[in-house]
C-alpha cells in the first residue's frame, strides 16, 4: 500500500476515507482554511505517495453567500496540493462535482467531453475552475466529478459534519416524522453510497490524469428514485410528484468504466446500502 494523505477527515468522503485507509496521514484542519505555504511544507514534509483531497465548502448556498471562502476551499486548495504534489512526485485525486453540468441545457447523461457553458452557481464554477488549474499544473492529477453522496449517520469523535443531511438520511427522517416525501419527475442526476466511493479510490488512483465522471449513474427521476429507495427499505410511503421542473445532472460513467471501474446503479447501490446496515427488506 503507499503512502497516503488525505484531507477533510472530519468530512462526509474524508472520514469514510481514513476508515478504509487507517495508516494514511490526516492533514491537519488549520492547514486547510488558509492553504499556502505551511501546507506545502506539509506535503513536502511526509512526501506521499498519494494525496486524496476530500476537502471543500460543498454546500451551494454558503458558497453562494460567501465566494472568497469557496474560492479558498474549491480553487485554492487544491491549487496548493497540486503544486505540493508535483514537487514530491505524489498522485493527486481530488472531488470536482457533478455541480459543473448545471449550465447545459441539452439532456444527460452528460460527458466529460461536454462542452460546458458557465456552470448555474458559485460552487460549481468555482469546481470547474479548479479542474482546469490543477491539471495545467499536474497533468497526472485525477479529478473525479462526484455526484450527490449518501450514507448512514457516524457517531463518535469529531462527527459534526459526517452527519450532514443527505438523501437516505432526508427521506427515512421524513417519514419518521409523518412528514411528505416530495421530489419532480423532472429532475436527474445520480446518487452515490459513498462507502462504494470510497472503496473504489484505489483503482481511481492509478487512473492516468485527467477529468473523469465518479459515481452511479441514474436514469430514474428522482420522483422514481425516491420511490425506489423507499422499496429497497420496504417501506410503504407514498411519493408525491411535484409539478415538473427541469433539472438534469446525469453522468455518464463509460470513460470510468473503460479502465474497470464500475459502480453499482443508483438503484443497486441502494440495495448494497440497505444489506451492509441490515435493513433490507423481507
Amino acid at each position: 500500500m503507499p503512502g497516503i494523505m488525505i484531507t477533510g477527515v472530519h468530512g462526509f468522503v474524508g472520514s469514510r476515507a481514513m476508515t478504509n485507509y487507517k495508516d494514511a496521514i490526516p492533514v491537519p484542519g488549520v492547514l486547510l482554511r488558509e492553504p499556502g505555504e505551511e501546507l506545502d511544507a506539509f506535503v513536502k514534509k511526509h512526501c506521499p505517495d498519494v494525496i486524496i483531497n476530500g476537502a471543500a465548502i460543498s454546500d451551494i448556498g454558503t458558497c453562494q453567500k460567501n465566494p472568497a471562502a469557496s474560492y479558498s476551499a474549491n480553487v485554492t486548495l487544491p491549487v496548493v496540493l497540486a503544486e505540493a504534489a508535483k514537487a514530491v512526485g505524489a498522485k493527486l485525486i481530488s472531488f470536482s462535482s457533478d455541480q459543473v453540468y448545471t449550465g447545459c441545457r441539452t439532456e444527460g447523461p452528460y460527458s466529460e467531453t461536454e462542452s460546458l457553458p458557465e456552470p448555474a452557481n458559485v460552487y460549481a464554477r468555482h469546481k470547474l475552475e479548479a479542474e482546469g488549474r490543477v491539471l495545467d499544473i499536474l497533468p497526472d492529477a485525477v479529478m473525479l466529478r462526484a455526484t450527490w453522496m449518501y450514507d448512514m449517520p457516524l457517531y463518535g469523535g469529531d462527527g459534526a459534519h459526517r452527519n450532514r443531511g443527505n438523501f437516505l438520511v432526508n427521506t427515512m427522517g421524513a417519514v419518521l416524522q409523518g412528514k411528505p416525501i416530495v421530489f419532480s419527475s423532472g429532475e436527474h442526476r445520480g446518487i452515490t453510497y459513498v462507502r462504494q466511493v470510497v472503496r473504489l479510490l484505489e483503482q481511481a488512483w492509478t487512473l492516468p490524469g485527467g477529468v473523469y465522471n465518479y459515481g452511479s449513474e441514474n436514469p430514474l427521476s428522482m420522483y422514481e428514485t425516491a420511490k425506489t429507495l423507499l422499496d429497497a427499505l420496504g417501506l410503504d410511503v407514498p411519493v408525491t410528484d411535484t409539478e415538473p421542473k427541469r433539472h438534469d445532472l446525469r453522468m455518464d460513467c463509460g470513460r470510468l468504466r473503460s479502465h474497470g471501474i464500475c459502480f453499482d446503479t443508483t438503484a443497486e447501490g441502494f440495495v448494497r446500502c440497505a444489506g451492509d446496515y441490515g435493513l433490507l427488506r423481507q
